[in-house]
């Protein structure tokens, strides 16, 4: 009974973690579908073709450097906005959230589609990358998204109709 009872507050401290990590990753990945469009007008232009076409000849090292240090300078932007937000500065948390995940998605992910070709070259990179896509394929596969999916593309297939019929 006793060893039950020292376990409850781990395990609430375990379910209050994985909330927060699952509330962390979900801003990024609301923020990342927003920011598609963006991403594919960046890449088309010129300077953008060019740094890719010079990541492709850094060795994986100098790729993976290349890939964290933009990633651990915006990384705290989440949590440094959230300590305004608890604060009450809702504006400038509001924006320091919304400002630090666009450019630290946009350029991060620009980065990382650069570097991938040589961080795949670690194994234990390839091995975490692999896990990943195989969590998202099956997350993808699940009823609950392919029905917030369906709403969402009603959303925006209204709002599409809409901004044409204002125009």
């Amino acid at each position: 009974m006793r060893d039950s009872l020292r376990r409850i507050p781990r395990l609430v401290l375990r379910a209050i973690l994985l909330l927060f990590a699952f509330l962390y990753f979900l801003i990024d990945l609301l923020f990342l579908s927003l920011l598609r469009p963006l991403r594919r007008r960046l890449m088309a232009l010129r300077l953008m073709q060019r740094m890719h076409a010079w990541v492709g000849t850094l060795n994986r090292y100098a790729a993976l450097l290349l890939l964290l240090v933009p990633w651990a300078i915006l990384e705290p932007v989440k949590p440094v906005a959230l300590y305004l937000f608890a604060h009450h500065h809702r504006g400038w948390a509001t924006a320091l959230m919304i400002g630090g995940e666009i450019v630290k998605l946009t350029l991060l992910d620009q980065v990382f589609e650069m570097t991938k070709p040589k961080l795949l070259t670690f194994r234990w990179f390839a091995w975490g990358y692999a896990r990943w896509q195989a969590a998202l394929t099956y997350l993808r596969s699940r009823p609950a998204w392919l029905r917030v999916r369906g709403w969402y593309r009603i959303i925006r297939a209204q709002l599409r109709q809409w901004l044409h019929s204002v125009r």
